[in-house]
């Protein structure tokens, strides 16, 4: 506050009470957090941007110079990124303030990217369709507010807009960087980085396989089998004047390879404080590289604690409570970026290898929470609940589909009374949840409905199989009796011709004994039959 103009102070003690009802609201978990609520909130949050904005204007007017960023700008992010989960809670998801957490995420991502050197088309991709996402969650919330004639929305489109291109220059900038490199080596830039990544998430594993490792070995070895005996890569595209740069970046990532496989080789455990003293560094160092393992430990929690939370997100994440895993992250950016060492353990190998991991990590909790908010449903946190058992159902519907269908009606029958009980939820064709509309009608309304089609189809095809069964059935009956009938003819024949062959006809009509005997034959032989 002491650092902080006059003319700011009043903007700070309404922005800190907004930021202090947000605090409160994420922490309550009694009440679920209402989209009314967040909109007042955030209609208050933008008269304040707009009473600030205005007023540095009129200091830069004077002829002041202003000392940015503050105290207010920081609070105005974390604000942001407090106001961007919110609605994401709601299920408010196509809405330009929920955007705003997505970008900061994207830019993190794209940032570590850059710097860790690690990443192929395959993982631009996403990101690409993500941006243009939100450029048209941008494009539509623009033309609702001029219809609106809100004043104060000017303020969201603009700070919001200027996020978004950062991300796109940024995003441009590593493309770039990828496309420079001829169509023919992208196969072995793609190896390489492929490799490389798998050697980072060996040295950060729980449990590292060892297999694992000589796999990637054998195929470093394969990746340098296709250089020539100066150990250059060619291609057919460019000339080697042209390739130079080129040839640096893959030199430079099968480098790195090599010399991670070395370490761990040399290593023979990979206990973290085995790695700490072969730290070869100075005592003014110390204090810097002991900071570096806190970091490193603190990440590997926060690591941990978000895959679990990508398994169990339905039942125990609320999309606000991102907003302690982004601060802590924050926190740790800033302490990696206003690290101090010494030029010689900025030299130092094992330093490099450290802090290469640490971005490499740093990266991977921040995908992991990119992730997390793509995978929010539009649906309110009130209505959450329901939404996870309608998925469940059709899921397991689903499932019961694909494994050839129903043996019997009554299989079905849990999952009648499972939707008739959410159904009967419903009122007027809305779940009102404490005398509230909350967001996610349409999502929950088409995922019910989705699930009673399933039921039907699957009650179709159980008659068509009883249909089938009934209909082989007496087809089967039916060839039995004729092969039966077929059978009783050939014995017939066969019968007839053994009297024709052991008794004389002629000698039948003269020897009245041989007609008895013929007689009784007969009479024996069709008894048998």
């Amino acid at each position: 506050m002491k650092d902080l103009p006059n003319y700011e102070k009043s903007v700070h003690e309404g922005l800190q009470q907004i930021y202090d009802t947000l605090l409160s609201m994420k922490n309550n978990r009694a009440h679920y957090i209402s989209s009314k609520q967040v909109y007042t909130i955030y209609d208050q949050f933008l008269t304040l941007l707009k009473d600030l904005r205005v007023a540095r204007k009129d200091e830069e007017l004077k002829g002041m110079t202003l000392n940015l960023p503050n105290v207010n700008d920081r609070l105005i992010d974390d604000i942001w990124q407090l106001v961007s989960l919110c609605f994401v809670t709601c299920g408010l998801t196509k809405f330009a303030p929920a955007t705003y957490s997505s970008l900061s995420t994207v830019y993190k991502l794209l940032l570590h990217l850059k710097d860790c050197r690690v990443y192929t088309k395959a993982d631009l991709k996403p990101i690409s369709h993500r941006l243009d996402e939100i450029r048209q969650i941008l494009d539509q919330s623009y033309q609702d507010d001029e219809q609106e004639e809100n004043s104060n929305r000017s303020e969201e489109y603009l700070l919001l807009r200027f996020k978004l291109k950062k991300c796109q220059d940024l995003y441009s900038e590593l493309e770039e960087a990828i496309k420079s490199i001829p169509t023919d080596l992208q196969p072995v830039y793609g190896e390489l980085l492929a490799i490389r990544k798998g050697l980072l998430n060996y040295v950060t594993a729980a449990e590292p396989n060892e297999a694992t490792l000589s796999e990637l070995k054998d195929r470093l070895k394969k990746v340098e089998h296709q250089r020539d005996e100066e150990g250059k890569f060619h291609s057919e595209l460019v000339s080697a004047d042209k390739l130079l740069s080129n040839q640096m970046v893959l030199d430079g990532l099968l480098d790195d390879c090599n010399n991670i496989i070395n370490d761990l080789s040399a290593e023979k455990d990979k206990d973290l404080d085995s790695l700490f003293e072969k730290l070869s560094i100075s005592d003014v160092d110390k204090a810097a590289v002991t900071k570096l393992k806190t970091m490193y430990l603190r990440l590997l929690d926060l690591k941990q604690t978000l895959e679990s939370l990508l398994v169990t997100r339905r039942w125990t994440l609320r999309e606000t409570d991102l907003y302690t895993y982004q601060k802590h992250l924050k926190e740790i950016e800033e302490e990696r970026t206003g690290l101090e060492l010494t030029p010689a353990a900025q030299k130092d190998k094992n330093v490099k290898k450290l802090q290469l991991v640490i971005i490499y990590i740093l990266r991977r909790c921040y995908s992991l929470i990119y992730k997390l908010l793509e995978s929010s449903e539009p649906v309110s946190e009130s209505l959450q609940p329901i939404h996870n058992q309608l998925s469940t159902v059709r899921r397991c519907l689903l499932e019961l589909k694909r494994i050839d269908g129903l043996n019997n009606l009554r299989e079905l029958y849990p999952f009648q009374f499972k939707l008739a009980s959410l159904d009967n939820l419903r009122r007027d064709g809305k779940f009102i949840v404490n005398n509230q509309i909350p967001e996610g009608q349409g999502t929950l309304n088409a995922l019910l409905a989705e699930c009673f089609d399933i039921l039907h189809e699957l009650k179709i095809e159980l008659e068509e199989k009883e249909e089938n069964r009934n209909s082989s059935d007496e087809e089967v009956t039916d060839e039995e009796d004729k092969m039966s009938d077929d059978e009783v003819e050939l014995k017939r024949s066969r019968f007839v011709g053994f009297n024709e062959a052991d008794y004389d006809r002629a000698s039948q009509s003269s020897c009245v004994s041989d007609s008895e005997v013929e007689s009784d034959s007969e009479y024996e032989g069709n008894d048998y039959y």
